[in-house]
């Protein structure tokens, strides 16, 4: 959008996330619409701006930047008396020891974000076949890369507050999946090497990497969708390259452990849903002073009344309900307002159902990974694994069903409501 552009750009990067394309909030589409362009130069779309030399206007001014910023906190605070459920509290973490801090200084423009070489991104991007020692030669040359992401992948402290003052909710994908992947390609050397300590912390610090965008206390869907990508990525590189290298003897308990989360549930969604309703400071309430509807505070109330009413009902909801009801209460009221103020509510809510769909499959994915680990645990234990041993799997979070096994391709496979959902099986490394 005009008024939030970067986030067109981070769903530019949606199919990496492997949550399908009807996981991105479709901020694409809004990116066209007739309200962004008349939103145009609110402060959020003016920090973008201000990267680039330019003759700066009036309403690009540090003292109209200034008296927006404090329009909207003043606006936001206001809502917050009414609706304190949508508070989060704030943390103090030094900004040395802040890794939010540090990945979003490294999320700025191309020419500013750290570099990595064609040979080392080819690998990542799985554009040359698989070399051992070229992998390694690669991670040599790009020991500064590899350091800062070891560094990140260790801190334990995350912070959205006390952000520069050009931090809009945003923070770009590239360098933490960056990072990520070469924290997984680190792993997946050692794990040839046969030294699966150092590729279970590895993999623990590609996890924890993408921790640091849920440890904030103003989570958002972007943040999120960094962190799912990141989540999924151990995942799939697990099955596919760490467990089939370290074989039948690996350390399956710790395996399960360093894979598993207790993310991806109605209740901690719910708590994305208070941080994305905080980031209305950098978007809604801006086009709200510009445009200045004679309802403009009654649509921010609204707005927050229904992200407070979801923020309340998640937690005590399960999966197949709200899959079912999704984001429609986002809408509730608004035949009420005016035809600019109904306009941007439903601009907010544009791509909500697509989200929660995508957030729904990244939940079935991630656990069909852990109970394809509980079956080789059950093997290992001395089981033979048949048809009817995926009866004693958890079943699918989303849908309630179970897996289904087939022993001859050593495949567990979702339920149909969650193949439907484009969650793939998964076959066990050996």
């Amino acid at each position: 959008m005009s008024y939030r552009p970067s986030r067109g750009l981070i769903f530019c990067l949606t199919p990496l996330l492997a949550i399908g394309v009807t996981g991105a909030w479709a901020w694409s589409r809004a990116n066209d619409s007739s309200l962004s362009k008349r939103m145009g130069g609110d402060f959020a779309e003016l920090a973008t701006k201000a990267r680039e030399p330019h003759e700066e206007t009036p309403e690009e001014s540090a003292a109209s930047r200034k008296a927006m910023r404090e329009g909207c906190a003043a606006l936001k605070e206001k809502m917050l008396q009414e609706h304190p459920g949508l508070r989060s509290a704030k943390k103090e973490v030094r900004d040395e020891d802040n890794a939010f801090l540090q990945l979003y200084k490294l999320s700025g423009p191309e020419e500013t974000r750290p570099k990595i070489g064609e040979a080392l991104r080819s690998i990542l991007n799985s554009n040359a076949t698989w070399d051992l020692a070229k992998a390694k030669a690669a991670l040599a040359e790009e020991a500064d890369f590899v350091a800062l992401a070891e560094k990140i992948g260790a801190m334990k402290e995350s912070s959205s507050s006390h952000m520069p003052e050009e931090y809009v909710g945003f923070i770009g994908a590239r360098s933490g999946k960056e990072m990520s992947d070469v924290l997984g390609l680190k792993a997946r050397i050692a794990a040839e090497e046969g030294d699966e300590t150092e590729a279970l912390r590895l993999i623990g610090a590609a996890r924890n990497l993408g921790a640091q965008y849920r440890a904030i206390e103003e989570r958002n869907l972007l943040t999120e969708t960094v962190a799912v990508l990141l989540d999924l990525n151990a995942a799939t590189s697990s099955f596919e390259h760490l467990l089939p290298s370290l074989g039948p003897d690996a350390d399956l308990a710790q395996w399960k452990a360093a894979l598993a989360t207790d993310r991806y549930t109605p209740a901690d969604f719910a708590e994305v849903l208070r941080g994305e309703w905080n980031t209305s400071e950098f978007f809604l309430y801006p086009a709200i002073l510009r445009q200045k509807p004679a309802d403009g505070e009654a649509l921010a109330r609204l707005h927050a009344a229904n992200f407070e009413k979801l923020v309340n009902e998640f937690p005590v909801a399960s999966w197949q309900e709200l899959s079912s009801s999704g984001f429609s209460s986002l809408l509730d009221g608004v035949d009420g307002l005016s035809d600019k103020s109904r306009e941007m509510a439903e601009e907010c809510a544009i791509g909500a159902p697509a989200w929660l769909k995508g957030y729904t499959r990244a939940a079935s994915v991630m656990a069909i990974h852990e109970a394809a680990i509980d079956l080789l645990i059950m093997e290992q234990k001395g089981e033979t694994l048949g048809t009817e041993s995926a009866a004693r799997l958890k079943p699918d979070p989303v849908s309630g069903k179970g897996y289904h096994f087939d022993p001859a391709t050593r495949t567990l496979s979702p339920p149909e409501e969650a193949a439907a959902a484009d969650v793939k099986p998964v076959k066990l490394p050996w």
